[in-house]
């Protein structure tokens, strides 16, 4: 059987790059790809983009929209469900992610059974995110959001890249907490780190995970790059999980598995 992909985190920057993305997944095994909408005081602001391209390619695309928690509300999260969004991203908070005021956001989300992705750790310093305090989206603040709202599907971005041990430690305590290893991790860091930090197992009793599961059930597949670069990230991820001589069933797992169950998309 062939072995199929999901690739959890990518972005369409504008109308030009739709094709140049589509034809870059049909050389590869990707199966689906969650298009991150971003938020339009934030450049570039692209959800109609975004739902545009998962209207056209169906079968390949599902939308995330991009949500401005600031400037957003419980009304806005229910008419983007309504428009056709699968799922919601969140970037650039004025306040740390599990600031009280987001908290009805996130449960609307719950309610409604979209997962939500949070970009975590450093942006990339470019004029429209100047303003941005990384600190406001530390993995920290997830572990609070997931405690709180256990029936909620939470993604972290970047395994929280620099704070690697909040991430992977908030990880490991909730069942509903899931990362990607998308950005530059894979190219500064090798196996032996990655293994470190997501070490547990049901066989690492008693310090296991709550639920037993094996940390990597908890690890899917991201890009976010270029649609020229989408092959070398695979390439990173099969680097990681030789290195790590993880089994067929967890890097079935990482590759599609953990990322089917989240978009409901079954075992098939």
């Amino acid at each position: 059987m062939a072995r199929k992909i999901i690739d959890m985190h990518q972005h369409l920057g504008s109308e030009a790059d739709f094709e140049p993305l589509t034809t870059a997944y049909a050389e590869t095994d990707i199966v689906k790809v969650v298009l991150l909408g971003i938020q339009c005081r934030r450049w570039p602001g692209n959800n109609e983009l975004v739902l545009s391209a998962a209207q056209r390619v169906p079968e390949l695309y599902v939308p995330f929209v991009g949500f401005d928690l600031d400037a957003c509300g419980v009304d806005d999260l229910v008419r983007y469900r309504d428009d056709g969004f699968r799922g919601v991203k969140f970037i650039g908070p004025d306040q740390p992610y599990n600031h009280p005021d987001y908290m009805p956001v996130y449960e609307k989300a719950c309610e409604l059974g979209l997962p939500v992705l949070f970009h975590l750790g450093i942006v990339a310093n470019k004029p429209s995110w100047s303003d941005v305090n990384s600190n406001n989206m530390r993995p920290i603040y997830l572990d609070h959001i997931a405690r709180g709202l256990p029936e909620l599907t939470v993604i972290g971005a970047h395994l929280g890249n620099p704070w690697y041990e909040e991430a992977t430690m908030g990880c490991r305590w909730n069942a509903n907490l899931f990362y990607d290893l998308s950005g530059s991790t894979l190219k500064k860091k090798g196996p032996q780190f990655l293994g470190d930090l997501l070490w547990w197992s049901p066989e690492s009793k008693p310090y296991t995970s709550p639920d037993g599961t094996c940390a990597w059930e908890k690890i899917i597949f991201g890009s976010d790059v270029a649609p020229a670069l989408v092959a070398d990230v695979i390439s990173d991820y099969e680097r990681l999980m030789d290195g790590l001589d993880l089994s067929p069933k967890l890097r079935e797992d990482v590759w599609y598995g953990t990322g089917a169950r989240i978009l409901g998309l079954g075992e098939g």
